[in-house]
Order: structure tokens, then C-alpha cells, then sequence
């Protein structure tokens, strides 16, 4: 506990709850400041955060401690017209350091559908721009915002937890590198519309592809197509002409044979002078032979090919995950360390303001050897009076941290009580 106060996460994501459920809960930007008055006004929350995203609704925020994030399950249930109980199946409660350990996790990524993908923090972001602009953050929210923001960081800059592939667009990618480098003032062509192709060209284009064309064998389908990706159509007969042109082929289509056969593709590669062709056949059945690769200059992958890559790269960021697994741990720790010990702050503003009255009332009654003094020998002992209050001071306020942050809170009273004045 923080005080009288409980940091919570309170809420359910694409393992404990379906779609159904989550998009019922779904909050959009806009509404996201009337969530955050009606917590607070409810007497759910007295500082609370809502991230609100396709695969999770959660809020972090200060409770009583004796409520424990319930009146924020209560508050979710009855503002979307969903059962308690039904809603209690699918939530989540995560309470002090381990909230804390939470919202990192879910800020890093190590938490998200696929493991090391970059929006996560972005929408972390935007949900803390929202809650500050309401003014939903406080003593405690406020620095953990901060320092959630900076752990963050600190994972993607001391792990490669997002550097490695994880799906077939992003492994398309890694593969066109390694074939040229750089994909600057490269040209690709997509050949039909299946969705796996889409998804390649997307990420190529994503990654500095200077040019896009699409054929397909219905020409209209090829012009809706290339209008979405803001590429060019051209028709099924100009295809052994671009394929002599572009530099990267993806072929995805339902046809149950070789489309681009050695035979075809011989004549296109001595024209090219065997300068490198990338093809990625993302068809089933293949439409690319498998002999096409032996012909110098072509680089033949396919959907399996592809998903090996992703799989590698899972893997890879698994290990990363180890290390920012720890990292986050071990901050989280400190973190709400921390926090605990600001709930000793009201105790040592009291202290330090009782402190100061004395400091006035002793200068007070020295006043008439004071007005003896040059207004330079007035501001030393001034100045000398305050700095021996602190020093005073000095260990008592540490001791109130360090009260605070063990959880001492009977501790922390009687420290408090010792300081109030004598006429009290």
C-alpha cells in the first residue's frame, strides 16, 4: 500500500477475453476523458490512465486500498452494459509492485500478440496525453507515467527485442536486403491479390520500394488494387516485360500451376543480363517452379521460406525478451519503491512547516538584537537560520521516506505526531 492507497491494473486483453467481449469495452480517443472524470467521480479511482487498444482494455490507477480496483470493474461493467460477473471472468488485477511490473511489461512489449511490436508505445503515449490533459494524474500516476516511458526505452535500446522478423511481410523485408542492401530506388511488381502478397508489398513499400506495379489477371482488379497502394496497373500480356524491368516479384494467386516456369523466365534473365530478380511465391499450389532458382541471378522464396524466417526471428525475440524481462522487473521494483515513498510527503511538509514556524518565532523574539544588525548581517543570520534547519532536519526526513517506502505507516504517524506543537 501507498498510504491509505493501492496502485492497481485493472483489466483484460486477447488472452483473457474474446473480441466480443473486448470490443464491447472498447473506449474510443475521444471518450477516453469522460472514462477518466466518471472513474474519479464514481469513487473508483483518485488518479487513473486508460489504455484502450484492439487487443486490450486496461485502466491503471490509485484506489482505496480496501476497494483494490473493484469499483473500477463495477464502473466498466454498468458505463457498457455488460453483467459483473460476466465481465469478473475475463478481468484482471495486478496490485503495487506488481501493477507496476504490469504496465512496464505491457510498455515494452513483452506483452503484446506479437512480442517486440513498436505501436504499443505509441498507444501508451497517447494514453497518458489524455489522462494529463484531464487531469487525471497525480502525485503517484504522474511519475510512473514518466518512468514507464523511460523503461521503455531503455528495452528497446539495450535489447533487439524488435530488430528480428515476426511476420511474412517484415520477413519479405529481411530477405529482399539480403539480397540487395538497400531498397532504395528498388521496383517491385505484385502479381495477383492474395492477401499474403498484399502484406509483403506493404512492408517493402514501408521500406524505401521507390515503385510499385500490379497485374492481375482481372485487369479492374489490378486498377482497384494499385489504387489502394498508390502503385500502377498493368495487364497479364505486359508481364514478361516488367519482370524484365523490376527488381523484386511477388506472385500471389490462385492458380493450381507453374505460372512463371524455367522455360519462361530463361529468356527474361538474359535480358536482364542476369542482374538480380527477388521472387517471392506466396502461392499453394507454387506458381513459381522450383528450378527457376537455379537459373543465375533469380532468387526464389516461398511462403514456407518466409515463415521460417518469422519463426526465427520469434525465437530470437524470445531470448531478447529474457533480457527485458529483467529489466523490467528490477525497475518495477525501484519504481514502487519509490512511489511508497511519496505518501510521506504530507507528513514532511507538516514537519518542515512546523519547522519553519519555530525557525520565525525564535527570529521574532530576538527581533531587537536583530534591528542591531546591518541589513547584510540581517540576511547571514537569516540565511545561517535555515540552513541549520535543515541540517536538523535532514535524517528525520529520511526517516520518514524510508518509513513510507517499508509501508510503515503507524511508524510514519508517530514521526509526524512528534513534531506537533507543544500547545497541541
Amino acid at each position: 500500500m501507498i498510504g491509505d492507497q493501492e496502485l492497481v491494473s485493472v483489466g483484460l486483453n486477447h488472452r483473457t477475453a474474446p473480441v466480443a467481449i473486448r470490443e464491447l469495452l472498447a473506449m474510443p480517443q475521444q471518450d477516453l476523458g469522460r472514462h477518466l472524470v466518471g472513474l474519479r467521480g464514481d469513487g473508483a479511482t483518485t488518479e487513473s490512465v486508460i489504455l484502450s487498444t484492439c487487443n486490450r482494455v486496461e485502466v491503471y490507477a490509485v484506489v482505496p486500498a480496501e476497494d483494490g480496483g473493484s469499483g473500477i470493474t463495477r464502473y466498466l461493467a454498468a458505463e457498457h452494459g455488460i453483467r459483473h460477473h460476466e465481465l469478473e471472468r475475463h478481468i484482471y488485477r495486478y496490485t503495487g509492485p506488481e501493477a507496476v511490473g504490469h504496465l512496464f511489461r505491457v510498455a515494452s512489449s513483452l506483452d503484446s500478440m506479437v512480442v517486440g511490436e513498436p505501436q504499443i508505445l505509441g498507444q501508451v503515449k497517447e494514453a497518458f496525453k489524455a489522462a494529463r490533459e484531464i487531469g487525471s494524474l497525480g502525485r503517484l500516476m504522474h511519475p510512473l507515467m514518466r518512468r514507464t516511458l523511460s523503461v521503455a526505452k531503455r528495452v528497446r535500446t539495450h535489447t533487439d527485442i524488435g530488430k528480428s522478423s515476426v511476420s511474412v511481410g517484415t520477413a519479405g523485408v529481411d530477405l529482399a536486403r539480403q539480397v540487395f542492401g538497400s531498397l532504395e530506388r528498388r521496383r517491385a511488381l505484385l502479381l495477383g491479390a492474395g492477401e499474403m502478397g498484399r502484406l509483403v508489398a506493404r512492408s517493402l513499400l514501408a521500406h524505401g520500394v521507390e515503385e510499385l506495379v500490379v497485374a492481375n489477371r482481372t485487369y479492374a482488379n489490378a486498377v482497384e488494387l494499385s489504387r489502394h497502394f498508390g502503385a500502377s496497373a498493368v495487364h497479364m500480356d505486359q508481364l514478361d516485360s516488367y519482370l524484365g524491368q523490376v527488381d523484386i516479384a511477388i506472385v500471389s494467386t490462385g492458380a493450381q500451376h507453374h505460372l512463371l516456369t524455367r522455360a519462361r523466365m530463361a529468356p527474361i534473365m538474359r535480358a536482364r543480363r542476369y542482374r538480380p530478380l527477388f521472387l517471392v511465391d506466396l502461392s499453394v499450389p507454387r506458381n513459381v517452379a522450383p528450378d527457376v532458382h537455379e537459373i543465375e541471378g533469380a532468387y526464389v522464396f516461398n511462403v514456407d521460406d518466409l515463415s521460417a524466417v518469422a519463426k526465427a526471428g520469434l525465437k530470437k525475440r524470445e531470448r531478447e525478451a529474457t533480457v527485458a524481462e529483467a529489466i523490467v522487473r528490477q525497475e518495477a521494483e525501484r519504481c514502487y519503491e519509490s512511489l511508497g515513498a511519496r505518501s510521506a510527503d504530507p507528513v514532511i511538509a507538516t514537519i518542515t512547516q512546523r519547522a519553519e514556524v519555530a525557525r520565525l518565532a525564535e527570529l521574532e523574539r530576538s527581533r531587537k538584537l536583530m534591528q542591531q544588525l546591518s541589513p547584510e548581517q540581517q540576511k547571514v543570520v537569516e540565511a545561517m537560520t535555515r540552513s541549520m534547519m535543515k541540517r536538523a532536519l535532514h535524517n528525520v526526513l529520511r526517516q520518514a521516506r524510508s518509513l513510507a517506502a517499508s509501508g510503515d505507516e503507524e511508524g510514519l504517524r508517530q514521526l509526524g505526531e512528534a513534531f506537533e506543537p507543544e500547545d497541541e
